[in-house]
């Protein structure tokens, strides 16, 4: 196998639109839910199938936002009520919110 060429399209690696496509294909949802005593934290769900960039998501998500969280199994959670900011962050970078 060539290293310069897609395993997934065929087409070179500069011209690679796997992970755009990825991006537009996955709907994310991002909700409001309560942790003990009664902390808020925004969940973005969607990336279940993706673990690992759920997880790397998470790390951009909270250095944009400046706050704490987690990703882990492919769910983010990030302290806080931020879902205005989470939605324009994700669709800033191509995801598709609900």
């Amino acid at each position: 196998m060539i290293a310069g060429i897609c395993a997934t399209c065929g087409l070179p690696k500069e011209l690679c639109v796997c992970e755009d496509l990825g991006r537009e294909t996955t709907l994310l949802t991002v909700d409001l839910d309560t942790r003990r005593y009664g902390k808020a934290v925004t969940v973005v769900r969607g990336l279940e199938s993706r673990p690992d960039e759920a997880a790397k998501l998470a790390r951009e998500l909270k250095k944009g936002l400046a706050t704490g969280g987690s990703g882990k199994d492919g769910l983010i959670v990030l302290q806080g009520d931020r879902r205005k900011d989470v939605v324009r962050l994700l669709q800033q970078k191509g995801y598709t919110v609900r």
